[in-house]
C-alpha cells in the first residue's frame, strides 16, 4: 500500500470545481486548499504505479487540473517513506 501526499495544481479559480469532483474519485481524500488553484490531498493506492495511474488519469481527464505533485510518500506496510 502506497500513501501520498498530493498538491493538485489547477487553472486559476478552479480549485473549488475541481476538488467537488475529486471528492467522488476513489483512494483519494481532499483535505483543504487555497480556494483558488492548489488542493491538498492524500492518495492511498497498491503501489507507486498506482499513483502515476492516478496522476496521469486526472491530468488527461480534466483540462482544469494543471500538475499532480507528490510532496510525501510512504509505503506504511514496509516502513519506507521520502519526503518529496
Amino acid at each position: 500500500m502506497t500513501i501520498a501526499g498530493v498538491v493538485i495544481e489547477t487553472a486559476p479559480g478552479a480549485a473549488p470545481r475541481v476538488a467537488a469532483r475529486l471528492v467522488r474519485e476513489p483512494g483519494l481524500e481532499v483535505h483543504g486548499g487555497d480556494g483558488d488553484h492548489r488542493i491538498a490531498a492524500v492518495f492511498a493506492g497498491a503501489d507507486g504505479q498506482a499513483l502515476t495511474a492516478f496522476a496521469e488519469g486526472l491530468l488527461a481527464g480534466d483540462e482544469e487540473v494543471l500538475g499532480v505533485f507528490p510532496t510525501y510518500v510512504a509505503d506504511p506496510s514496509a516502513g519506507v517513506g521520502s519526503e518529496g
